[in-house]
């Protein structure tokens, strides 16, 4: 084994020991496995299992529900799953240590009023210049969060070297900024829609999801080129699953928001009247690249990446 995948293995062995279920190590036979979180743009795998979608495509899926992309990423590193989601950040990163990690296709596209960077009301916090020396909260230090907090200060007058950030989960993060625990934190629903209604916050403007443009994708389904390479059939029809799955979610927001409050827990009306992401029904190198090359500006991977590269040919 690539040394750098050996100790990039053994490093997300925690995360995989603490996200995935012991059961899910074991395949059954003719079982797809496959691991999301219950999040909004990450939901296709739980439309298309609650709708019957993929076993319209002939797919038994046993749905893992995990607590974090960085779960995600090490269960399908370590075979526990065949097919995960994640976004290009952690992917690439994957990729770099020596995991031969490629997407099949896309995910949830941005919709702005998805996250907001949020301050406290009376914050006097408004542009990148006013970030510095501050603490920010991003959900993982290996995420796009990261980056786009840095390119945002940068784009807005700031020096991004000088914003100290920190790991906190997406639901401490309002408390946190309203008691000054932290000064800024990019909130995503459903968490950012409790923010709102709880009250006490400002979103900073423009939108912290704009350095990426208005057609990237927030995450992506991918499995290791092995897997792919021996199940090519089923990788197709999961992608065939996932696009029709794509396709009844953008036209039914009411019934695809009932699915994603059971899974999540979360009260029925909050979702229902987020801010919803579009789901993908095609893949193109744009959805990613402007991750990667931010990703390489910033010092997130050690070289500039292609996203065809990282795009599966089925």
């Amino acid at each position: 084994m690539h040394p750098s995948r050996a100790r990039f293995l053994a490093t997300a062995s925690g995360a995989f020991a603490l996200g995935v279920p012991f059961a899910a190590t074991a395949q059954s036979t003719g079982t797809l496995r496959v691991a999301s979180t219950a999040s909004d743009s990450y939901g296709e795998a739980l439309y298309g299992v609650d709708q019957g979608i993929f076993k319209a495509h002939g797919l038994n899926v046993d749905l893992q529900i995990l607590s974090s992309g960085a779960a995600i990423v090490a269960a399908v590193a370590a075979g526990a799953v065949d097919i995960g989601i994640t976004n290009a950040l952690p992917l690439v990163a994957a990729v770099q240590h020596g995991v031969p990690f490629l997407y099949l296709c896309p995910g949830g596209l941005i919709n702005q009023d998805e996250i907001g960077l949020c301050v406290s009301a009376d914050s006097p916090i408004r542009t990148g210049k006013d970030l510095e020396g501050k603490t920010a909260a991003t959900s993982s230090l290996n995420d796009i969060n990261v980056i786009a907090i840095r390119a945002w200060t940068d784009q807005q007058g700031g020096d991004s070297s000088k914003v100290r950030i920190v790991e906190m989960p997406f639901a401490q993060m309002a408390i946190a900024v309203r008691r000054g625990t932290i000064d800024a934190a990019p909130i995503a629903e459903p968490a950012l829609s409790v923010a709102k209604k709880d009250g006490g916050l400002r979103i900073l403007l423009p939108p912290i999801y704009s350095v990426y443009g208005n057609n990237f994708m927030v995450g992506g389904w991918f499995a290791t080129s092995d897997w792919i390479s021996k199940n090519r059939e089923t990788a197709r029809r999961f992608v065939a699953a996932i696009y029709d799955t794509a396709r009844w979610a953008n036209s039914h927001p009411d019934e695809s928001a009932a699915i994603l409050a059971k899974y999540a827990k979360l009260d029925p009306a909050v979702v229902k009247n987020m801010s919803r992401a579009p789901y993908a029904t095609r893949f193109t190198p744009n959805m990613i690249q402007s991750v990667l090359d931010l990703a390489y500006k910033y010092k997130a991977v050690d070289r500039q990446y292609k996203a065809a590269a990282l795009m599966a040919k089925l």
